[in-house]
């Protein structure tokens, strides 16, 4: 389309990642903190972001990295330390 690339993902999921934005917009967490280091699998995945930030001082890690499994399956879910190392860079 004139030069820009376009991409078509179903409706349900564009609204699930608008959402995901909205949150980390208006997170007690500056929105900027969330996209430390580009590089990350965290920062890569902007739902599994999301989760790991609302959980942070609320959850323990042993269950964020459950809790986290269940929702977004193994090959989304960081482990244990890169979780804890996201928490670090977010500001715990």
């Amino acid at each position: 389309m004139s030069g820009v690339e376009v991409v078509t993902i179903p409706l349900a999921h564009y609204a699930e990642l608008l959402d995901c934005q909205r949150r980390l917009a208006v997170a007690s967490i500056p929105a900027a903190r969330y996209t430390a280091d580009p590089r990350s699998r965290v920062e890569r995945d902007p739902e599994v972001a999301t989760f790991l930030a609302e959980c942070l001082g609320v959850r323990l890690l042993k269950d964020t990295h459950a809790q986290c499994l269940r929702r977004f399956g193994a090959d989304r879910t960081p482990g244990k330390s890169t979780i804890q190392r996201y928490w670090t860079r977010l500001g715990r």
